[in-house]
């Protein structure tokens, strides 16, 4: 069983990444890296989610369980804050490009 929860992302001005769940109010991580903070996350999901079941609580709006992972995803690219890659292309070859950056605030779905 999968939970999708929708998260915030987004980059603090002292550098560390905070992670946190609008429908769980006090469920949030600060952490160095993205990577840590989405970890850290779902360990604080599912500790809200024992909390609730054990109190018999239903769990917020925009919470809601999955038998299966999505097959389809989206993430938010701030056009402005992303540089154009640079595209080189041989013959009917897949384009290779330069990694462009991503903006730094950023919400989504995730799965625990």
């Amino acid at each position: 069983m999968f939970y999708q929860v929708p998260l915030e992302i987004s980059k603090q001005e002292d550098g560390l990444w905070r992670v946190s769940v609008p429908g769980l109010r006090g469920c949030w991580v600060d952490t160095k890296t993205l990577e840590d903070g989405i970890s850290e996350i779902q360990e604080c999901i599912l500790m809200f989610i024992d909390i609730y079941q054990e109190e018999g609580r239903e769990l917020p709006a925009g919470i809601t369980k999955q038998n299966h992972l999505p097959l389809r995803a989206s993430i938010f690219v701030n056009d402005a804050e992303t540089p154009k890659p640079k595209v080189k292309r041989t013959g009917s070859k897949a384009a290779t490009a330069e990694r462009p950056t991503v903006s730094s605030s950023a919400s989504f779905d995730a799965l625990v």
